[in-house]
């Protein structure tokens, strides 16, 4: 298969309906190391594919959810690019991206609370 660029394979993918794990495996093979998914935007483009119609595309979610599972992207990244989202009269597109956002909230709120955190920068004079 020949892939020119991260887009064109994220439609790849869909288009041959691969299960999230075979995406990750082949997105791994066709971009080998190099930059970080962060830097290529894997967050942003996936999120632009799978919400261009009036109700998000389950697969191209299942994608980003695994994405964001397998830490191939950061949380910031996510949510910068649920960021970016501003066509709040899609509701379907709206209650897809909070649902996303309630998926990893629970592991930032742990990420916080951590004893990493709670330890003092200074020590008390």
């Amino acid at each position: 298969m020949k892939v020119v660029n991260l887009r064109q394979a994220i439609l790849q993918a869909w288009k041959e309906r691969w299960t999230d794990y075979q995406w990750a495996i082949n997105m791994k093979n066709l971009f080998p190391k190099g930059p970080t998914w962060d830097l290529l935007g894997l967050s942003d483009h996936l999120l632009e594919q799978a919400l261009v119609g009036p109700s998000p595309n389950p697969l191209i979610m299942s994608y980003l959810k695994y994405a964001i599972s397998s830490q191939m992207v950061s949380y910031a990244s996510v949510m910068s690019s649920i960021a970016k989202f501003e066509d709040y009269s899609r509701e379907l597109c709206v209650k897809a991206l909070l649902e996303l956002m309630d998926m990893f909230c629970d592991r930032l709120r742990s990420v916080v609370n951590s004893n990493y955190f709670s330890t003092p920068l200074l020590p008390a004079l």
